[in-house]
């Protein structure tokens, strides 16, 4: 249709654009299907998506991956000349479907409604790769890229990636605390959030701004909240400060329900950006957790020597100290402030966020120390 435009106006190169431009726009709107399918089965998961993460932690290991190929696809045609092929994490589309439905538990099948969605996000997110030396008589066009699921598990994102936003917002809700202050006789909440590194796994810190709890400011910091220190307890109430960036960090400890978030995500421009926090609500009877989707609009530095990431989502006071998501739950940053310009037309807000390498580096530096 759009190639039939480009003949109207009667413009070779306009008609030429048009054709090449069309699978671009194909491509972009079946990445949104496939993402508003993923969100929609994170309010309702199918059983494949169980099946999925099952099939998905039995791929790195080799012995149990070999006993679960000869068990899903032992009735397929040529499976004794393919076996080898198969061992070594090649699959065809077939295979994929064979060792899903092996996987599911309980009777039932698969729905191809959820299946190909789960596998496109398989390939857009590196754990499965197209093979590079397809040949018909293998019959396998595809393998598992097991370094990288290896490591979203290690993560624990995997669910993460297959559900979408909406799962990652309900996910972390109570790795996402109000930070009760007080200031000059008034109450006020801010936001925090669990986090721990890779390097230091068992050790639990809540991050915050640290303009939220800063004592020099004559900020008392009154606690978690009666819900939130029943899973979270402080070890010291006494806050680290950093030096020079607006952040904070007090070590707790929680229990098995609190799911630490991991200050490891990778920065795009234009990526998804989830934000968590806990901003004032006219008119409501208690703090309410709100999340807000949006998009990561530039990376900058002030005048000051500090980067930041330039956030589209809609924060305010609050959200301060919250943490800034990446679609995999990783950690982009945390929110501290909005950077204002003023001018005759009035004032621009860009909503900031410290970027979390720098929440990495002082929570190594703490344990180190």
């Amino acid at each position: 249709m759009e190639a039939k435009i480009g003949l109207i106006h009667n413009n070779l190169y306009k008609t030429q654009l048009l054709i090449s431009i069309t699978p671009l726009r194909n491509e972009v709107k079946e990445k949104l299907m496939v993402a508003k399918i993923i969100d929609e089965m994170g309010n309702n998961p199918p059983q494949e998506i169980s099946a999925l993460i099952k099939l998905l932690s039995v791929v790195p290991q080799e012995d149990a991956y070999r006993d679960l190929i000869n068990e899903g696809l032992r009735n397929h045609k040529n499976f004794n000349q393919r076996k080898k092929l198969l061992d070594t994490g090649a699959f065809s589309i077939e295979d994929y479907t064979s060792l899903l439905l092996t996987c599911v538990d309980g009777p039932g099948g698969l729905g191809l409604y959820s299946t190909m969605p789960l596998f496109n996000r398989l390939i857009e997110w590196g754990m499965v790769v197209e093979y590079p030396l397809s040949d018909p008589r293998t019959m396998v066009h595809y393998y598992w890229e097991k370094n990288k699921i290896k490591s979203l598990i290690n993560l624990g994102i995997v669910d993460n990636i297959l559900l979408g936003p909406s799962y990652v917002a309900r996910k972390y809700h109570k790795s996402v605390p109000p930070v009760y202050v007080k200031q000059k006789g008034c109450e006020y909440i801010g936001t925090g959030f669990i986090a721990s590194s890779m390097e230091n796994i068992d050790r639990r810190f809540i991050v915050t701004a640290k303009h939220n709890i800063n004592p020099d400011e004559g900020i008392e910091f009154l606690g978690l909240g009666d819900s939130a220190e029943k899973i979270i307890k402080p070890c010291d109430r006494t806050w680290i400060l950093h030096p020079k960036l607006d952040l904070a960090l007090l070590e707790v400890e929680c229990d098995n329900t609190i799911t630490p978030i991991f200050p490891l995500g990778d920065l795009a421009v234009l990526m998804r950006t989830i934000t968590l926090g806990y901003p004032r609500i006219a008119t409501t009877d208690a703090p309410y957790l709100l999340a807000h989707g949006g998009e990561l609009n530039a990376l900058v530095n002030t005048y000051l020597g500090e980067d930041r990431l330039i956030i589209s989502n809609v924060v305010a006071p609050g959200n301060s100290g919250g943490p800034v998501l990446g679609e995999t739950g990783l950690c982009l940053g945390v929110v501290v402030n909005s950077l204002e310009s003023h001018h005759e037309g009035g004032i621009e807000k860009a909503n900031s966020a410290i970027p979390a390498n720098h929440v990495l580096d002082f929570i190594n530096l703490h344990c180190s120390g």
